[in-house]
């Protein structure tokens, strides 16, 4: 076992363009602002790294996040928890600074996947699947897209609504039917009808307020677990009044008892991301779309 000891450190100008060096396609005002770690022995030789650079969120929010570019550790020295280190050095940075989220990709192999996922960040994945099913997958077809908001909330219960009760295969079907207005997915949603829960909101006359709809989803290769995709809406006359926020609890809890690891929602808009943002999920944005003219994004949570 490799027992050499390692010391963290912010990177001076010699270590700093030793890191830049391998990175030539960085444009010079993001070069010259990067935030850089560097793990370093006791010969003071650079045994591993971390590169950062700072970037705007995109409204409705207004901060900063962090992009993490590369993390890297030599590899007679991994597994030695150099790694960790770096990524905890930045968030405790990121929090210093006021940062909102750290955000970065990698490629889904085994290991830079789960190294992620043991960080505590969420997840999401985008790719191309094999054309044959039958044959292995790829892992390069995939890369991760990986996110960690620095202010971390705990979603909690809303204790001003507690009319929310386990849906019905009929009620989720009915959910479907009124508030999934594109033909396409309502078709989709109902195909996927028996693998569907839900809860929904009872008024004081008995009719519906709103309902949520999740629907158990891989996390995508490598990793051998489920997250639950979910779909909020509430009656535009009963919004405001904390009936979202009572949906959303009710699923997050029922992820907890039955080992679900993540909530992932991806159609959220710039409409309604301050919804998301206020009940603690993390924000992934997306580029905005040439037909809406809206900027996309998902909001994930971890359960566990």
């Amino acid at each position: 076992m490799n027992n050499t000891c390692f010391t963290i450190c912010k990177a001076n100008q010699e270590q700093r363009d030793y890191v830049l060096e391998r990175f030539p396609k960085i444009k010079k005002e993001k070069r010259e602002n990067a935030i850089i770690y560097v793990a370093v022995n006791e010969l003071d030789n650079i045994i591993g790294r971390i590169l950062v650079t700072e970037n705007d969120v995109p409204k409705p929010l207004f901060g900063k996040y962090w992009y993490i570019i590369n993390v890297f550790v030599h590899p007679k020295f991994r597994r030695m928890g150099i790694a960790t280190e770096l990524v905890n050095k930045i968030k405790s940075q990121a929090e210093l600074s006021e940062v909102l989220y750290l955000y970065g990709s990698a490629n889904a192999t085994v290991e830079a996947s789960l190294f992620w996922f043991n960080q505590n960040f969420t997840l999401n994945s985008y790719g191309k699947k094999q054309d044959n099913v039958n044959e292995p997958l790829l892992y390069g077809n995939y890369h991760h897209l990986f996110s960690y908001r620095v202010e971390r909330k705990t979603l909690i219960p809303n204790n001003t609504f507690n009319r929310i009760k386990r849906a019905s295969t009929d009620e989720i079907q009915q959910a479907i039917d009124t508030y999934i207005y594109d033909d396409k997915k309502k078709a989709y949603f109902l195909s996927k009808l028996n693998s569907h829960l839900g809860f929904v909101a009872i008024g004081d006359n008995g009719n519906i307020q709103g309902a949520i709809i999740a629907c158990p989803d891989s996390m995508q290769a490598p990793l051998d677990c489920t997250r639950l995709w979910i779909h909020v809406f509430v009656e535009p006359e009963c919004r405001n009044q904390g009936i979202g926020k009572a949906l959303v609890y009710e699923v997050y809890r029922y992820a907890k008892e039955n080992d679900f690891v993540q909530l992932t929602n991806f159609d959220i808009t710039e409409d309604n991301i301050g919804f998301w943002y206020e009940i603690g999920f993390d924000i992934f944005f997306w580029g905005v779309n040439a037909s809406t003219g809206k900027r996309g994004a998902t909001a994930m949570i971890r359960v566990k």
